[in-house]
Protein backbone atom coordinates (compact mmCIF):
# COMPACT_ATOMS: atom_id res chain seq x y z
CA UNK A 1 0.00 0.00 0.00
CA UNK A 2 1.74 3.02 -1.39
CA UNK A 3 0.49 6.38 -0.04
CA UNK A 4 1.36 10.39 -0.64
CA UNK A 5 1.60 12.41 1.86
CA UNK A 6 -0.70 14.81 0.79
CA UNK A 7 -3.15 12.10 0.95
CA UNK A 8 -2.53 11.60 4.61
CA UNK A 9 -2.37 15.03 5.77
CA UNK A 10 -5.79 15.13 3.96
CA UNK A 11 -6.93 12.16 5.93
CA UNK A 12 -5.37 14.37 9.52
CA UNK A 13 -7.30 17.19 8.20
CA UNK A 14 -10.83 14.90 8.47
CA UNK A 15 -9.94 14.26 12.26
CA UNK A 16 -11.26 16.63 15.06
CA UNK A 17 -8.42 17.33 17.60
CA UNK A 18 -9.47 14.82 20.17
CA UNK A 19 -9.42 11.94 17.32
CA UNK A 20 -6.06 13.39 16.27
CA UNK A 21 -4.87 12.96 20.13
CA UNK A 22 -6.40 9.11 19.84
CA UNK A 23 -4.38 8.28 16.25
CA UNK A 24 -1.11 9.59 18.02
CA UNK A 25 -1.89 7.47 20.82
CA UNK A 26 -1.93 4.48 18.41
CA UNK A 27 1.29 5.56 17.49
CA UNK A 28 2.87 5.22 20.07
CA UNK A 29 1.28 1.85 21.11
CA UNK A 30 2.63 -0.37 18.41
CA UNK A 31 -0.67 -1.32 16.22
CA UNK A 32 0.63 -3.83 13.66
CA UNK A 33 3.66 -6.34 13.99
CA UNK A 34 6.75 -5.29 12.37
CA UNK A 35 5.55 -1.88 12.55
CA UNK A 36 7.39 -0.42 15.39
CA UNK A 37 5.89 2.54 17.79
CA UNK A 38 6.95 5.95 17.30
CA UNK A 39 8.08 7.20 20.52
CA UNK A 40 5.52 9.66 22.29
CA UNK A 41 8.29 12.00 22.95
CA UNK A 42 8.50 12.80 19.18
CA UNK A 43 4.37 13.22 18.79
CA UNK A 44 4.00 15.33 21.57
CA UNK A 45 2.61 18.68 20.99
CA UNK A 46 2.60 17.80 17.20
CA UNK A 47 0.17 19.01 14.78
CA UNK A 48 -1.24 16.77 11.52
CA UNK A 49 1.68 18.29 9.34
CA UNK A 50 4.52 16.52 12.19
CA UNK A 51 2.20 13.83 12.35
CA UNK A 52 2.42 12.64 8.89
CA UNK A 53 6.33 13.94 8.66
CA UNK A 54 6.61 11.13 11.62
CA UNK A 55 4.82 8.56 9.95
CA UNK A 56 6.75 9.38 6.36
CA UNK A 57 9.67 9.02 8.55
CA UNK A 58 9.47 6.25 10.58
CA UNK A 59 7.43 4.19 8.28
CA UNK A 60 8.10 5.19 5.09
CA UNK A 61 5.31 5.54 1.91
CA UNK A 62 4.25 2.24 1.94
CA UNK A 63 4.01 1.82 6.06
CA UNK A 64 2.42 4.95 6.37
CA UNK A 65 -0.71 3.68 4.35
CA UNK A 66 -0.60 0.12 6.21
CA UNK A 67 -0.77 1.73 9.39
CA UNK A 68 -2.79 4.71 8.87
CA UNK A 69 -5.48 2.38 7.75
CA UNK A 70 -4.79 0.23 11.09
CA UNK A 71 -5.53 3.03 13.25
CA UNK A 72 -8.51 3.82 11.52
CA UNK A 73 -10.52 0.77 11.44
CA UNK A 74 -9.39 0.48 15.43
CA UNK A 75 -11.09 3.86 15.59
CA UNK A 76 -14.15 3.18 13.90
CA UNK A 77 -13.13 5.67 11.11
CA UNK A 78 -14.44 3.96 8.28
CA UNK A 79 -15.54 6.28 6.31
CA UNK A 80 -12.16 7.73 6.19
CA UNK A 81 -10.84 4.00 5.83
CA UNK A 82 -12.83 3.86 2.81
CA UNK A 83 -11.45 7.35 1.27
CA UNK A 84 -7.83 6.44 2.26
CA UNK A 85 -8.24 2.81 0.24
CA UNK A 86 -10.04 4.26 -2.60
CA UNK A 87 -7.56 7.18 -3.56
CA UNK A 88 -4.61 4.56 -3.09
Amino acid sequence: MVISSDLLLNIMEQLASEELKRFQWHLTQGVLKGYPPIPKSRLENGDRMDTVDKMMQTYNLCGAGTITMAILMKMNQNSLAEVLQNNI
